[in-house]
């Protein structure tokens, strides 16, 4: 017996009562199953990429981020029901996101894995409004065998030969073997001094590189457009699986907690119109301002694309500064992160939100500024804490000793110690430890190459020939 067309909507509604997911995922699976209206009369959700797999597929293979034999297809068909009916009339021109994240205009891709994933959105971008803070990146251990030009077998020749390509790129390579488990690999090891990590063993044959937000700021210039060309035409298997894009304003003349949350509001960071936006969180004193800084996140942590805006002169130890920032992480979760956002990542953080059109035309300071801004209130909060926990103390010291005997007697005899606050500004690309791969190796004696018996001497002392 079939259904009547008037049944149709009380089918949608029990399926939706059924589901536990949100409105708009039970709106497009009930669409995905052919129940209540066509997919193409939807396309407002998002106004998302066109259908269209062999566009797709075309521009993910050009791209290099799928594998040639993967391609993305759509339904040659309408959908039909378990009956074998169509219920709706027309086939669908648009792509539908079935997850809760809104990425807007997105490109549908077909990873290696046969997971369909989102392309970052990317607009136009007049000026660099943004810097990269923050790497994470995969290759296959056999990146380093191509690289070396032999088979490597041990975890130490992959790291030293990893080392070896990555001061090639950064300025600095592999220094401290750490010994501890991270990010869910066997073992790690120090980039530099303190720039990050990088993590190996009992990953699917990976290595994955960390490179912190201190390590982009000390990197040598044009690190970014060599690991661009090391992802793209020498790595094996690599993956971005997380970069996070920052952009400062030191005087707050534009950008600040209230603005970002004022523009939250308002809508300007939900890509549908009308729709549910993104969950934020208040953090600080909003009520009181006590001068540590507040701080507005936007999304989930979890998610593909989290933003965090907060203010950074106050998080410093300045009570009085006005500078905020405004910090977008990508992760790989649900979305493909194209290599170009290493050459081009103001059009990718313009087009995180439909509220960030508003820095397509401003400028970021550069890093080396960021730092020494940074560096400049650290240091006078540090004279502040200082004066206030021993200054008694050292007037008393002076008056006693002088003040030659006085540096003496409290100064720290380790020329190497730093205080770990300000240890970030005190490093750069070729400060620290020497990279393992240039380190001078303890040379052990090859047991095959002894005597296999004692030498014979004659009778006047001289060595005999055997």
């Amino acid at each position: 017996m079939k259904k009547s067309k008037n049944s149709v909507p009380d089918t949608a509604a029990a399926y939706a009562t059924a589901t536990g997911r949100s409105s708009a995922v039970r709106a497009v699976k009930a669409q995905l199953f052919g129940i209540d209206k066509p997919v193409g009369e939807c396309a407002e959700r998002t106004a998302s990429a066109t259908a269209l797999p062999e566009r797709i597929g075309a521009e993910a293979e050009k791209a290099g981020l799928v594998p040639k034999m993967a391609h993305v297809s759509a339904a040659e068909s309408t959908p039909i029901n378990n009956m074998g009916e169509n219920l709706v009339g027309a086939k669908s021109e648009y792509w539908e996101s079935v997850c809760d994240e809104d990425f807007g205009d997105v490109k549908l891709v077909l990873t290696g894995k046969g997971e369909t994933k989102t392309l970052l959105v990317r607009v136009p971008s007049a000026a660099q409004c943004c810097v990269i803070d923050w790497m994470n990146c995969t290759v296959s251990e056999d990146t380093w065998s191509n690289t070396a030009g032999r088979t490597l077998i041990t975890d130490d020749e992959y790291v030293e030969e990893a080392s070896r390509q990555l001061e090639k790129i950064f300025g600095f390579g592999v220094t401290t073997h750490r010994g501890q488990k991270l990010n869910f690999y066997a073992d790690s090891w120090v980039l530099g001094d303190g720039m990050g990590f990088i993590c190996f063993g009992k990953q699917n044959r990976t290595m994955l590189i960390m490179l912190s937000g201190q390590g982009c700021a000390s990197a040598t210039i044009g690190w970014e457009r060599r690991m661009y060309e090391f992802l793209t035409s020498v790595a094996v298997r690599p993956s971005i699986s997380r970069i996070d894009l920052a952009h400062d304003d030191f005087d707050g003349s534009y950008l600040s907690v209230d603005w970002a949350y004022q523009q939250w509001k308002e809508g300007n960071f939900s890509f549908r119109q009308g729709g549910r936006p993104p969950e934020i969180q208040k953090l600080g004193n909003w009520d009181r301002p006590s001068g540590k800084g507040r701080t507005l996140t936007i999304g989930q942590r979890s998610s593909s694309k989290f933003c965090r805006f907060y203010e950074k002169g106050k998080k410093e130890g300045d009570k009085e500064s006005s500078w905020c920032r405004c910090e977008v992480e990508f992760k790989n979760t649900n979305t493909v992160i194209n290599p170009e956002v290493l050459l081009n990542p103001g059009k990718f953080f313009v087009g995180a939100y439909p509220g960030f059109s508003a820095f397509a035309k401003t400028d970021t300071p550069a890093r080396m500024e960021v730092k020494a801004r940074a560096l400049h209130i650290t240091m006078d909060d540090s004279v502040e804490i200082t004066k206030r926990q021993f200054g008694k103390y050292i007037r008393v010291f002076r008056a006693t000793y002088g003040d030659q005997e006085t540096l003496a007697l409290i100064t720290n005899a380790d020329e190497e110690a730093f205080p770990k606050r300000l240890k970030p500004f005190l490093s750069f690309h070729d400060s620290g430890p020497v990279p393992i791969h240039k380190q001078i190796k303890p040379v052990v004696p090859d047991f095959t190459q002894f005597p296999i018996s004692p030498p014979f001497f004659g009778l006047n002392g001289e060595r005999a020939r055997l």
